[in-house]
């Protein structure tokens, strides 16, 4: 194990030059500089794609809020129905037995007129 005057290690063998350290550190740089191009051109993709769903979501909102207008009467006329076929269903109720009593008093009425008719 070698180590240099500054306590690094080196690897055994040939020790690269100066010009060598250069060229090597150049080359990392290369790579580094491509790398953060790549990098930057994908962030300016994704913040375009960002842009584009932001105003996606704009006109989904204004969308919906204009069905919720356009929708709004029709909404408040089926609750209204709703309500309608309640007190229809209540008048049902009550109109069986009072067809009963209807139906009862008009047999009483006829069987009356019968029997009035019967002894003249």
């Amino acid at each position: 194990m070698i180590v240099n005057d500054f306590g690094v290690l080196v690897q055994s063998g040939k020790t690269k030059t100066i010009g060598e350290n250069v060229e090597s550190i150049s080359d990392h740089l290369t790579k580094v500089d491509d790398q953060m191009q790549a990098g930057d051109a994908r962030m300016t993709r994704i913040e375009d794609n960002v842009a584009e769903v932001r105003d996606e979501l704009s006109r989904n909102t204004e969308a919906t809020q204009e069905l919720e207008r356009n929708t709004r009467d029709l909404v408040e006329f089926f609750q209204a129905m709703q309500g309608a076929f309640r007190v229809l269903n209540w008048l049902g109720k009550i109109a069986r037995p009072a067809a009963y009593v209807v139906g009862l008093g008009t047999a009483l009425v006829g069987f009356w007129a019968a029997l009035k008719g019967h002894m003249k």
